[in-house]
C-alpha cells in the first residue's frame, strides 16, 4: 500500500519527514511524499479530483491508502491558506484517511480556538482574553497583573512574551492593531517545578510524556529548555488523552502546566516536533503514528 506524506515546501526534508518515511518503510509499505504547494484540484462532472505534480509538469493521481499531514507550511497570503486547506480537503474527500484531518489541524493548530473548544467541555485553561482593540488588551494586563501576549498561530515559543506592565503592554497593542494583527493574553502561570509537561498522544493512548524547564520562564526546548522522560500520573495521562479526544486528532502533544490550582492545559501541538521527545523517552511517534493510520485505513 502507498502512504502518502503531506509536507510544506518550506520543511520538506525535515526530522520529522525522515522519521515517518523510515517508519513507513518498516511497516512493509511505500511511503509517497506530495508537497502541499504541488497538489491539483480537478472538479468535473460533480467529482473531485486531486492530483500532485513532480518533475515540474508530470501529473500523479492521488490514491494512497492513507495519509499523514506535517502542517501546511509558512502562508504569505489568505488565499494560499485556503487553497492548501482544501486541497487536503480533496484527499479526505476521495475516501483517504488523513491523521490529522485537516479540520482537526486547522483548529488545534490555532490556539484560541483551541482554548475554545477544551474550555466548552470542561477541560482547565488559562483565563485568556482575545480582541482586535488594544483597550481590551490593555484592561487584561491590569487585571492578570502578569500577563503573556502570543500569537494566534506560532510555534517554538517564537513571538511569545510576558508582560507585567499595561501602560508598556499599550504600545505592544497598539503596534499589533497598526499591523492589523489579533490581540491574544493569556494569565501568566506560575509552574509548579519551574517548567511544563508535553504529554504525546497517538490513537487515543498515551506513548510518553516529558517535563520541560528552561533557563527563564519558556519552557520551549527551541528556546533552550531541557527536557527529561516523566511517567504521568492518572490525572494527567487522562487530561491529555482526553484533550486528544475533543479536538478530534489522530496524534497530538499536549502542552500542559501543573499549578497550584491543579493541572491546566496550555496548547495543543497537531504537528508537533519530536526530535527532543524521542532523545529524552527513546520513544519515536513516527512508528505509533504510522501504526495506528494503517489500522484506522483498513477498519
Amino acid at each position: 500500500m502507498d502512504i502518502g506524506l503531506i509536507t510544506p515546501p518550506d520543511n520538506m526534508s525535515s526530522y520529522e519527514t525522515k522519521d515517518l518515511i523510515a517508519s513507513i518503510k518498516r511497516s512493509g509499505h511505500t511511503p509517497v511524499q506530495v508537497n502541499i504547494d504541488s497538489i491539483v484540484v480537478k472538479i468535473k462532472a460533480n467529482k473531485v479530483t486531486p492530483s500532485y505534480l513532480s518533475e515540474l509538469t508530470k501529473e500523479n493521481k492521488i490514491d494512497f491508502g492513507c495519509a499523514a499531514l506535517r502542517y501546511l507550511g509558512i502562508i504569505k497570503d489568505y488565499e494560499q491558506f485556503c487553497q492548501r486547506i482544501w486541497a487536503v480537503r480533496s484527499i479526505e474527500m476521495n475516501g483517504i484517511y488523513v491523521a490529522n484531518n485537516i479540520r482537526a489541524s486547522i483548529k488545534a493548530g490555532d490556539k484560541l480556538g483551541t482554548l475554545m473548544e477544551l474550555a466548552s467541555h470542561g477541560l482547565p485553561v488559562p483565563p485568556t482574553v482575545a480582541s482586535e482593540k488594544f483597550f481590551s488588551g490593555y484592561e487584561a494586563v491590569k487585571e492578570f497583573k502578569e500577563a503573556v501576549v502570543k500569537p494566534l498561530r506560532s510555534g517554538k515559543g517564537l513571538g511569545v512574551f510576558k508582560v507585567d506592565d499595561p501602560d508598556i503592554a499599550m504600545h505592544i497593542f497598539s503596534y499589533f492593531t497598526n499591523l492589523s494583527k489579533p490581540i491574544y493574553v493569556q494569565k501568566y502561570l506560575n509552574k509548579i517545578g519551574g517548567g511544563d509537561y508535553r504529554v504525546v498522544v497517538v490513537g487515543g493512548q498515551v506513548i510518553g510524556a516529558e517535563f520541560r524547564k528552561g533557563k527563564d520562564w519558556k519552557s520551549n526546548v527551541a528556546q533552550g529548555a531541557t527536557a527529561k522522560a516523566v511517567k504521568p500520573d492518572k490525572e494527567l495521562t487522562e487530561l491529555a488523552i482526553k484533550t486528544a479526544q475533543v479536538m478530534g486528532l489522530d496524534y497530538v502533544g499536549v502542552d500542559i502546566a501543573n499549578t497550584k490550582d491543579g493541572y491546566c492545559i496550555l496548547e495543543t501541538n497537531p504537528t508537533l516536533t519530536w526530535i527532543a521527545f524521542k532523545q529524552a523517552t527513546n520513544v519515536n511517534p513516527a512508528d505509533f503514528i504510522i501504526k495506528d493510520l494503517i489500522k484506522k485505513a483498513k477498519s
